[in-house]
């Protein structure tokens, strides 16, 4: 019954995706919505101290920007960068922010936030953290949290948030709650799949 029940959820999703007309589909994200969503998808779980600092891939600014701050402040001494297309990007972004060469750590190859976790695993290990604080989405904290937990459960993860300035404007917004009306679907299939339950415990 528990994996039926997130096939459901995307059923419902999906349904509802086909059911909206193209015209209307920004003002049904509008709003309340907005409210929803970061009610319910936005978790913060922030590490005074950490062993690591880890930036997901698909976002390449405000992400490598909090994750340098961060180390500014001594939360961490090393970033690791994960994730497909923009690794180069955030890492420069990272040493334009002073952080040193020799404290960033790439992966390339991860196209989802599974793959995140599961191929920066063996890299942790290596530098034998055992704390590591995610920075990524507001929309995506709680997802890449249950996953990485999931996935490397040996380990302890906090997560925080990076918003792009942009977001807080009005097409902006209806962007970031069209990422966030997809994240419900990934949820979904996080937990049919891998069995990624979004019920986290602090």
């Amino acid at each position: 019954m528990k994996r039926l029940f997130p096939l459901l959820l995307i059923g419902i999703l999906v349904a509802g995706v086909f059911s909206i007309k193209k015209a209307s589909l920004e003002t049904c994200f509008e709003g309340s919505f907005n409210a929803f969503w970061k009610r319910w998808l936005v978790v913060s779980v922030p590490l005074k101290k950490a062993d690591a600092l880890i930036v997901l891939g698909g976002e390449s600014v405000a992400r490598p920007l909090e994750a340098a701050r961060l180390f500014h402040e001594g939360v961490a001494g090393t970033i690791f960068i994960t994730g497909v297309g923009d690794s180069s990007r955030n890492r420069q972004i990272l040493l334009e922010e002073g952080v040193p060469s020799k404290d960033i750590v790439i992966e390339s190859r991860a196209s989802t936030t599974f793959a995140n976790a599961a191929l920066i695993k063996p890299l942790l290990e290596k530098a034998r953290a055992h704390t590591a604080l995610i920075v990524t989405s507001p929309f995506h904290t709680r997802r890449a949290l249950a996953t990485f937990r999931k996935v490397i459960p040996e380990m302890s993860f906090g997560v925080v948030s990076a918003s792009l300035e942009w977001w807080n404007t009005r097409r902006g917004q209806g962007e970031e709650n069209r990422f966030a009306f997809l994240e419900f679907i990934k949820i979904a299939e996080y937990w049919l799949l891998h069995g990624v339950s979004p019920i986290l415990r602090q």
